[in-house]
């Protein structure tokens, strides 16, 4: 079973991906740590963008900081660093399900719907939060500002977004053994 976890900067994605990498041994692939892997030296991905970015290149890594600062600033460099990234990112997370073997695949990211790897998921599961609840965890656990928050969960799909692609919902504004209650009740229906 391949399931596809989406939701929303602060909605307890990792919650959700420990528990099932725990307790029903999934085989766990971040779309984020993918990303940040294949910007390393020795990978096409980091090749185009010293290419492209040279300026944020440092001892011949990737200054992420630099990088940031350049594409938070230009919408067009953001648009081909994505256009970089994000077809590398999926090649490699494709590759990493093609060698796997476990029973369930689990692949969290934030921007699942039309990234095409949709089709590989058997469902896709939102992770929801209500929103003062997220913000409150982005300050408590990043010491992000209540602005920066604000800020990120604007630029990311809506709560309405995913769960129109959902197969699943779980709600996990409120405990812990709450969220892990509606997961065990939903492998159940599947069969796992």
């Amino acid at each position: 079973m391949i399931i596809g976890l989406m939701g929303g900067i602060g909605c307890g994605k990792s919650t959700v991906l420990n528990y099932l990498e725990q307790t029903y041994n999934a085989y766990i692939i971040e779309a984020d740590k993918v990303a940040k892997e294949i910007m390393n030296p020795g990978n096409a991905v980091y090749n185009k963008i010293a290419d492209n970015f040279s300026e944020a290149i440092r001892d011949g890594n990737i200054d992420r900081n630099i990088l940031a600062d350049i594409v938070f600033h230009d919408k067009e460099k953001l648009t081909l660093l994505n256009a970089i990234t994000h077809p590398g990112t999926i090649d490699e997370i494709k590759s990493r399900i093609r060698q796997a073997d476990d029973n369930m695949i689990v692949i969290e990211s934030a921007i699942l719907p039309g990234s095409g790897l949709e089709e590989y998921c058997d469902e896709l599961w939102f992770v929801y939060c209500e929103l003062e609840e997220r913000i409150r965890r982005l300050m408590k656990y990043r010491s992000y500002s209540r602005e920066k928050c604000l800020e990120i969960i604007k630029n990311q799909p809506g709560d309405e977004e995913y769960n129109t692609y959902a197969d699943e919902y779980i709600d996990n504004t409120y405990s812990e053994n709450n969220t892990k209650e509606q997961i065990d009740i939903i492998l159940q229906k599947a069969n796992c």
